[in-house]
C-alpha cells in the first residue's frame, strides 16, 4: 500500500474527473471489479468519491486520501502522508474506516466489505410485458403475480433484505435515471448490457374457432351408396321372383315378411323360413353398420376441421385475420393464410366479433389460453388454442445500466433453474391454465354421444310418423277414388239397362 503512495506527481488526482466518462462507458470492466482510489485530502473533503462509484453502481472500492503538497510549495520526493482509508456502504450509508499502518497483505479482502448482502430495504422498481407464467396482472386483486415475480421475491426480499415494486407504467419513479429490473423489454446498450435471457421462450399463439354443433340429418337422410341400393334392390327381386316361380314354397309375401315383420314365420314352409331369415340376417347387418356409421359421425372431428400444429393449419382452409398484432413474420411463416390488416379490419367492421367465429386470430399465449377457457361460447364463439408458438420471443430479464446486482441475479436465477424450481413451477402453472382451456379437446379424440345426441331417434320418428300419414292420405285417397268410380260405374250400368 504504501509503494501506491510514493513518487507520485501532484496532477494524478484529477484523472478521476478525466476518465470518468471511462468509467460509464468502458466494456474492460464489470462492476464487481476493485478499485484503488487516490484523492487529496481537499477533493475527500468537498466532492467525496463515494458519491461518484455509488452512481456509477461501484461498491467495491476502497478510497486513499493523500496529502498532497498545495501548488506551488515544494514536495521533496518523500512518501505523501495518507489519511484514514475508507470504503462506504451506499445503502446502509455505513462508513468503512482503516489504519494503513494496521495493513497486512493477508487481510486486503477486510478493505472489501459485502455490501450487496443486505441493501437495507432499498426498493427496486420492476417493470415488464406480462407473459404468462411470467408476469401476470390480476386487475381484481391490484397487484402483479407470475413465476418472475416469485423468484424476485425470494431474491430481492428474503435474500438481499429489500424491497421491490411491480409498475405497470412507464414513467421512471423520481431519483431513480431508469428502472432497477425490466423483464421482456430489453433495450440495446453499448456498453453494461446487464441482461439475463430465460432458457425457455416466449411467443404468440394462435386462436382458431371450433364448433360444436352436429348435424344429424344430413347424415340420416343422406342417400345409400349404389352398391347398397344394388344389394337391396337385389334382395327386393329375388323375393318377389321366388313367389312367382315357387308359389307353393313361398305363399306369403316375403318382402312383407324381411321388411315388416309380416305372417307368422314359424308357420311358413321351410325354404321360405330359409330366404326369410338369410334375408333379415342381411338386413340385420345393414342396419347396424349403417347406424355405427351414424354414431361416429358425430364425433366433432368428422364435422369440421381441427388442425393442431403449423403444418396442420397451412393444409387446412382456414384464414388468419388479426387487427391488433403485426403479421408481417407471420405472413412469411404461413404464405397464402394470412390476410392483410387492411382486409381483417374490413371483415371486422362487418361482422363484429363474429369474425373470429370463421377466421383465425393472433395473439400472446396466455392471454390465447384465457381466451380458450370459454368452452361455453358465451361470447358467442368458441376457440382453442394451436399446440405451436408461431412466432418465438427471447425473454430477457434486464438490469439498469449503473446496477451493481447483475452477478447476483445471474447466480441466483442459475441456482433457481438447476434445482428444478423453476421448471416445476412453470409447469405446474402452465398445466392450470391448459386444463382450463382443454376441457372440450377430448370430445375431439372420441365418438361422442349424449343423451341430448338421441334427439336423432326422434328424427326418426317422426320421419317415419309422417311417411306413414302420407302413405295413409295416399291409400285414403285411391280407396276413396275406386269407390267413387265404382259409384259412377254402377250409374252408367243402370242407365244402359
Amino acid at each position: 500500500m504504501k509503494s501506491l503512495v510514493t513518487h507520485l506527481e501532484s496532477t494524478y488526482p484529477v484523472t478521476i474527473a478525466r476518465h470518468q466518462p471511462r468509467l460509464k462507458l468502458h466494456e474492460c470492466y464489470s462492476k464487481s471489479s476493485k478499485f484503488i482510489v487516490l484523492v487529496d485530502a481537499a477533493t475527500n473533503a468537498t466532492t467525496g468519491p463515494a458519491d461518484l462509484f455509488s452512481a456509477l453502481g461501484i461498491v467495491n472500492y476502497l478510497v486513499v486520501p493523500l496529502h498532497v503538497p498545495t501548488r506551488g510549495a515544494r514536495w521533496n520526493g518523500t512518501e505523501l502522508p495518507v489519511g484514514r482509508l475508507y470504503t462506504k456502504n451506499q445503502y446502509s450509508q455505513q462508513k468503512y474506516e482503516y489504519d494503513i499502518g494496521e495493513h497486512q497483505s493477508s487481510t486486503v479482502r477486510r478493505y472489501f466489505p459485502d455490501k450487496l448482502g443486505n441493501v437495507h430495504r432499498y426498493r427496486f422498481y420492476v417493470i415488464g410485458q406480462f407473459e404468462f407464467p411470467y408476469l401476470i396482472h390480476l386487475p381484481r386483486k391490484n397487484r402483479t403475480s407470475g413465476l418472475l415475480v416469485e423468484a424476485l421475491h425470494r431474491l430481492i426480499v428474503r435474500k438481499l433484505n429489500g424491497t421491490m415494486s411491480v409498475v405497470s407504467y412507464t414513467i421512471v419513479p423520481s431519483g431513480r435515471s431508469e428502472f432497477d429490473v425490466t423483464f421482456s423489454l430489453t433495450k440495446f446498450r453499448a456498453h453494461f448490457m446487464h441482461d439475463f435471457t430465460l432458457m425457455e421462450r416466449g411467443g404468440s399463439c394462435l386462436l382458431c374457432p371450433f364448433h360444436t354443433e352436429r348435424d344429424f340429418l344430413r347424415h340420416l337422410l343422406k342417400p345409400f351408396s349404389l352398391g347398397i341400393w344394388l344389394v337391396l334392390g337385389t334382395v327386393l327381386a329375388v323375393c318377389r321372383l321366388l313367389s312367382r316361380l315357387f308359389p307353393a314354397q313361398f305363399q306369403g309375401n316375403l318382402v312383407e315378411m324381411v321388411f315388416f315383420g309380416t305372417g307368422v314365420p314359424h308357420r311358413q314352409p321351410f325354404p321360405t323360413r330359409i330366404v326369410s331369415f338369410a334375408a333379415a340376417l342381411l338386413v340385420f347387418f345393414l342396419s347396424e353398420a349403417y347406424n355405427a356409421k351414424i354414431i361416429s359421425l358425430m364425433s366433432l372431428a368428422k364435422y369440421y376441421e381441427r388442425p393442431e400444429t403449423v403444418q396442420e393449419l397451412n393444409q387446412s382452409s382456414l384464414l388468419i385475420a388479426n387487427t391488433l398484432e403485426p403479421v408481417a413474420l407471420l405472413a412469411e411463416q404461413l404464405p397464402g393464410k394470412v390476410l392483410s390488416a387492411k382486409r381483417a379490419s374490413q371483415i371486422y367492421r362487418e361482422k363484429g366479433d363474429a369474425m373470429f367465429n370463421e377466421y383465425c386470430t393472433l395473439s400472446q399465449c396466455h392471454f390465447a389460453m384465457l381466451a380458450a377457457t370459454d368452452v361455453e361460447g358465451e361470447r358467442g364463439y368458441k376457440q382453442y388454442v394451436l399446440r405451436e408458438h408461431v412466432l418465438e420471443t427471447m425473454l430477457t430479464l434486464q438490469l439498469a445500466t449503473h446496477s451493481p446486482f447483475h452477478q447476483t441475479f445471474v447466480e441466483f436465477l442459475l441456482r433457481y433453474f438447476e434445482n428444478g424450481t423453476w421448471m416445476h413451477r412453470v409447469d405446474g402453472l402452465r398445466s392450470e391454465l391448459t386444463s382450463m382451456a382443454e376441457t372440450m379437446v377430448a370430445q375431439f379424440a372420441r365418438v361422442v354421444f349424449h343423451f341430448d345426441d338421441l334427439f336423432c331417434i326422434w328424427v326418426l320418428i317422426m320421419v317415419g310418423w309422417l311417411l306413414s300419414l302420407v302413405c295413409f292420405i295416399g291409400e285414403l285417397l285411391v280407396a276413396l277414388l275406386r269407390e267413387k268410380r265404382a259409384v259412377l260405374l254402377g250409374k252408367c250400368l243402370r242407365r244402359k239397362k
